[in-house]
């Protein structure tokens, strides 16, 4: 359910004046809605559906309950011969057309805010929690997969914060914590998304972020800790230094998942000397993924000679394809990629770095390809969507804990 950067928090509010006014009897079209759903995308319905129901739906399977409830106000009035409000409609619809509510419950709007944004935040720090996180990743992805808008990710570790607790006491610590998060708020962007994601451990959300950026973000933050003295009870206890990861969408993953543990393995290198930011890299420019079903794959080799193929891994600079016939190394070739169900169509020019003879007399060829286009990028998310076993290759045996 993402909203695209800039627009969200007016939308949001603009979603909610629209919410308070169908409960006072007035209510929109199914054609007014169509209307602000091309402006702010589909996710309008997922967003106003939640707000009047709590029910989260994919955008798709939202927009025809929401437009079902529409007309289902518009019967209950002419039935009822007096104002309905959507909110109504929406309970009864739910309730008798629809049964997906058992139970409902009344609660004034303000005291449901209140408690939701309690479950959404860290008590002690005041930061999102993971919970939160775990919401936020996902819209971001998907913010990508719809507008080409690239974001990264930190995770942070407080540096020897365990000897802090063990020399000053657990509710120093406390304080310290309090500090930390004080000086993520202050040293992040206003549209960043800080989480405390566990223990000494931090996450910051970067929407609309390259890796230079990024970096200068995580330095910022570092360089703000590192000058910090924690003081409690009149004492200064000193400084408390932070690690950084960093990892960038969908550069170094495709999934949450892989995001996440790629920024790890960066935070684990930069745990390696504390004090520093790292970025995850890799002896592969990007991470493979297996795919759940191969993949047709159209080749034209020089000299226009076609040859069928099937992908059996990917990313966003290669693949790995079964072919019944081998293709010399530095072979440069053209590949197309394409899902005729969903009209998409990827020709991309590729290069051939491996071939293996498989124990059937097949052939495994490895391409690279460079997709020069956020575009292009794009184009391969939407044809990979449902198609990817999320669980990245590992390396070979003998090699060290990153991935391939």
């Amino acid at each position: 359910m993402s909203i695209p950067m800039g627009l969200r928090s007016d939308f949001s509010l603009q979603l909610r004046e629209l919410l308070q006014r169908s409960a006072t009897g007035s209510s929109m079209t199914e054609s007014q809605w169509e209307a602000l759903a091309l402006v702010h995308g589909p996710e309008v319905y997922s967003e106003a559906l939640y707000g009047l129901s709590r029910l989260e739906l994919p955008p798709e399977e939202a927009r025809d309950s929401l437009l079902a409830i529409v007309a289902h106000q518009h019967e209950l009035c002419a039935a009822l011969n007096r104002a309905v409000s959507l909110i109504t409609a929406t309970c009864d619809y739910f309730m008798h057309v629809r049964p997906m509510v058992r139970e409902p419950i009344l609660v004034e709007v303000r005291l449901l805010q209140q408690k939701e944004e309690g479950a959404y935040r860290d008590e002690l720090t005041g930061l999102f929690n993971r919970r939160s996180f775990n919401q936020e990743v996902p819209r971001e992805m998907e913010r990508f997969r719809r507008f080409g808008q690239a974001f990264s990710l930190l995770m942070l570790d407080l540096d020897h914060f365990k000897d802090f607790n063990d020399a000053h006491g657990h509710s120093a610590g406390d304080q310290a914590l309090r500090d930390v998060a004080g000086i993520l708020l202050d040293s992040a962007r206003l549209y960043d998304r800080v989480v405390r994601y566990g223990g000494e451990e931090f996450a910051i959300v970067l929407p609309q972020t390259n890796s230079d950026e990024a970096r200068t973000v995580a330095e910022r933050i570092r360089e703000a800790l590192a000058r910090h003295r924690v003081v409690y009870l009149g004492q200064n206890l000193g400084s408390i230094t932070v690690s950084i990861g960093l990892a960038v969408f969908p550069k170094d993953a495709l999934d949450m998942a892989g995001l996440v543990h790629s920024a790890d393995q960066a935070l684990y290198c930069a745990k390696e000397r504390r004090n520093c930011v790292e970025q995850y890299r890799d002896k592969r420019s990007h991470r493979r993924y297996l795919l759940s079903d191969p993949l047709p794959l159209h080749i034209t080799c020089p000299g226009a000679r076609q040859l069928q193929a099937n992908a059996l891994d990917i990313s966003l600079g290669g693949l790995s394809c079964s072919a019944d016939a081998p293709l010399p190394q530095a072979t440069v070739l053209r590949i197309e990629l394409s899902d005729p169900d969903r009209s998409i169509h990827l020709p991309l020019q590729a290069e051939v770095r491996r071939v293996d003879q498989a124990s059937d007399k097949s052939y495994q060829l490895g391409l690279s390809f460079k997709l020069d286009t956020v575009e292009e990028q794009m184009q391969l998310m939407a044809l990979l969507d449902g198609k990817l076993d999320m669980a990245p290759l590992p390396r070979e045996a003998g090699q060290d804990r990153r991935w391939v």
